[in-house]
């Protein structure tokens, strides 16, 4: 007996050692793929004075998205419109232009071979609104700047963008640019509220047209620092959406004797449900992509699993469902965010409800999200009476490809700028208006050439937000690049 088990021991120590090799020359076959072990980035030419003040009087107009689409205050749409027109006059008298739905910008710059098929540019004018501007170092709509940073609300998401494309392509008109293929340009005006009014609207306009695209860019991905190593994240896909109120019905009463049969008791257990239970995890080819791209940035046990997910795929799961980010890349997440019963003091409401947000992965659908919903439910509360409601979403973008030529020219774009950076595919984990793009390009991706700190990125939709100068000078060098190469 003892020398069976010295035998189960030394055969299980030798796969042990086996499994360890095979996996650590894994991990450096992958590592000696990587150019890059860190990044210097190189100092940029501050654009002009005249361009760092075209830049800044666009941010100064309050081009603020209302939820509730014809109450949008359009004079500074308006006005918007009739101020990149005023700055840009060289851009548009060299391009056609079109107003779709009275505020939907698109310019046609046309190429030297109409045999191919047009690429697009694409990024949206309108900003979210400001709650407190007393929380701001300088006012939210000053267009403040010093030599470092332009400092407003929408210079990261995404009038940054918008006067880059406009900088790069007014640059090169001035040296005679003649594209290659037809080049379009949309600026949309509704993309923070995701009204059907904005990008679907010129979506329509190019259908009515007959007009599709090789290669879309919009916003998305960006140049990040993940533990101390640099990637440009280049958006391939996007996450759907569901939003679902569960209502949970009760006996309402004074809350000087409450019944038996409370609804938020029942809600809570529901809460309780969907917190300890989410949808399987899903490792696709773009994501497993992502990781191999990134694995330098993890430690050893992490590399050791991103390079053996075919065998440690549990493991695999388990790990990197830790943090929040790889767990929404990882999974499609429901978030319940409003939750509502008695809004008076002394009363026992009849009903509690709770709001789900469920953000989809491109490998599942909105009936996927719904059926795992009812499940809960059912399993959690066979036998009470609750109320389901899908009251909006929209499905899951499905990814670009990456081993097309459109994918690997957009990178040597990057590299032209970021020399020898690692890109990497991404799941925009957000909303764009690339997903509606998507439905008329052959390659539609997400990238804002930009380096942003998570600081920085979450100054977007908060207070303080601000882009630096050089930043900006990298976005127009860009767009220029991406520009000639069409």
């Amino acid at each position: 007996m003892k020398i069976l088990s010295k035998v189960v021991i030394s055969i299980l120590i030798l796969l042990f050692v086996s499994f360890s090799v095979c996996a650590c020359k894994t991990v450096y076959d992958i590592k000696t793929t990587d150019k890059q072990e860190n990044y210097n980035f190189h100092s940029v030419k501050i654009p002009s004075e005249d361009a760092l003040n075209r830049f800044s009087g666009g941010l100064k107009i309050k081009t603020i998205s209302n939820p509730v689409y014809e109450n949008t205050d359009f004079r500074y749409f308006d006005e918007f419109i009739s101020y990149i027109q005023e700055q840009y006059p060289l851009i548009f008298s060299a391009c056609e232009f079109e107003l779709i739905n009275n505020y939907g910008i698109v310019l046609k710059l046309n190429g030297k071979n109409k045999e191919n098929k047009p690429n697009l540019l694409t990024a949206h004018y309108d900003v979210v609104g400001v709650k407190d501007e007393s929380k701001w170092e300088h006012p939210p709509f000053s267009g403040f700047y010093d030599d470092k940073y332009m400092y407003s609300r929408g210079t990261i998401d995404d009038k940054g963008s918008v006067f880059a494309i406009l900088e790069a392509l007014n640059g090169l008109l001035e040296n005679n640019y003649t594209p290659q293929s037809d080049l379009y340009i949309a600026f949309s005006q509704a993309e923070e509220t995701g009204s059907p009014e904005g990008a679907p609207k010129i979506i329509e306009y190019f259908k009515s047209q007959n007009i599709s695209f090789n290669t879309a860019l919009d916003e998305g991905g960006r140049i990040v620092d993940k533990n101390g190593k640099y990637y440009a994240f280049i958006g391939i896909s996007e996450k759907g959406r569901l939003l679902t109120k569960v209502t949970v019905h009760g006996t309402g009463s004074h809350a000087s004797s409450p019944s038996s049969d409370l609804a938020v008791v029942k809600l809570a257990k529901l809460i309780s449900a969907f917190s300890n239970n989410k949808p399987k995890a899903v490792l696709t080819k773009e994501i497993r992509d992502y990781y191999k791209k990134t694995y330098n940035s993890y430690n050893l046990i992490q590399k050791i699993l991103i390079s053996n997910t075919d065998i440690l795929r549990p493991l695999f799961y388990k790990e990197f469902s830790k943090n929040a980010e790889d767990n929404a890349r990882l999974h499609s997440t429901l978030a319940i965010t409003v939750i509502e019963a008695s809004n008076v003091q002394n009363a026992v409401s009849n009903d509690a409800s709770m709001l789900i947000d469920a953000r989809i992965l491109p490998s599942q659908s909105r009936d996927d999200i719904k059926q795992f919903i009812n499940k809960i439910i059912s399993k959690t509360l066979p036998n009470e009476d609750v109320t389901v409601e899908y009251i909006g979403g929209m499905e899951p973008c499905p990814p670009s490809n990456t081993d097309s030529d459109e994918y690997k020219q957009l990178v040597n774009n990057i590299q032209k700028l970021y020399p020898n950076m690692t890109a990497a595919p991404y799941m925009t984990l957000g909303a764009t208006d690339a997903r509606e793009y998507a439905e008329i390009s052959d390659n539609t991706y997400r990238f804002l050439p930009c380096i942003l700190t998570q600081e920085d990125a979450a100054l977007m939709h908060s207070d303080n937000e601000k882009l630096s100068l050089e930043n900006w000078a990298r976005m127009i060098d860009f767009y220029k690049e991406f520009m000639l190469d069409r």
